[in-house]
C-alpha cells in the first residue's frame, strides 16, 4: 500500500547524484565538421560571387571588398602637450588648455580626461582600501591591548 502524504513517500529516485553531469565530456563539438563543410563550399561561392560582380551586383561587390580590403580599426593619434600633474583638476584644465590651442581635438581631449578620471577613482579605491586595512590593525591592536 503507498505512503498517503507526500512526506512519507520521501524524494523520487533520480538516475543522477546531485551535482554531477550526466554528460561529463559535454556535449561533443561540431566546429571541425561545419568548417570542413564551409571550405569545400569555398570555390562555388567565390564564383558566385564573382559572377555577380561581373553582372552588377552591388552587395557582392561588397562582399568581395570587405573580405579584401577590410575597414581599419581605428585609433587613437598620440598627442604630445605640456599639462599639470599636480592633481587631477590642473590636469584637465591643462587638457581644456591644449584644446583651446588646437594641441589636441576636442574628442581625443575628451578621452585623457576620462581616463585621467578612471584613474583617480581606482587611486581612490587603493587609498580607501589602505585606510581600511590601517583602522583594522589599529583596531586590532586596540583589542589585543585589552587583552
Amino acid at each position: 500500500m503507498p505512503p498517503d502524504s507526500r512526506k512519507e513517500q520521501g524524494k523520487h529516485p533520480t538516475r543522477w547524484t546531485k551535482g554531477t553531469s550526466g554528460n561529463p565530456s559535454g556535449r561533443p563539438g561540431k566546429g571541425a565538421e561545419i568548417r570542413r563543410q564551409l571550405m569545400d563550399l569555398t570555390p562555388d561561392a567565390m564564383r558566385s560571387i564573382t559572377e555577380g560582380i561581373k553582372s552588377g551586383d552591388t552587395a557582392c561587390l561588397k562582399i568581395w571588398a570587405d573580405r579584401c580590403d577590410p575597414v581599419s580599426k581605428t585609433t587613437m593619434p598620440t598627442v604630445e602637450f605640456l599639462a599639470d600633474t599636480t592633481d587631477l583638476t590642473r590636469f584637465s584644465m591643462s587638457v581644456l588648455a591644449a584644446i583651446s590651442r588646437g594641441e589636441v581635438t576636442p574628442d581625443i581631449g575628451a578621452h585623457i580626461i576620462n581616463a585621467a578620471a578612471s584613474v583617480a577613482r581606482v587611486a581612490e579605491i587603493d587609498e580607501v582600501r589602505r585606510e581600511m586595512k590601517e583602522i583594522l590593525e589599529r583596531l586590532e591592536a586596540m583589542e589585543n591591548d585589552k587583552s
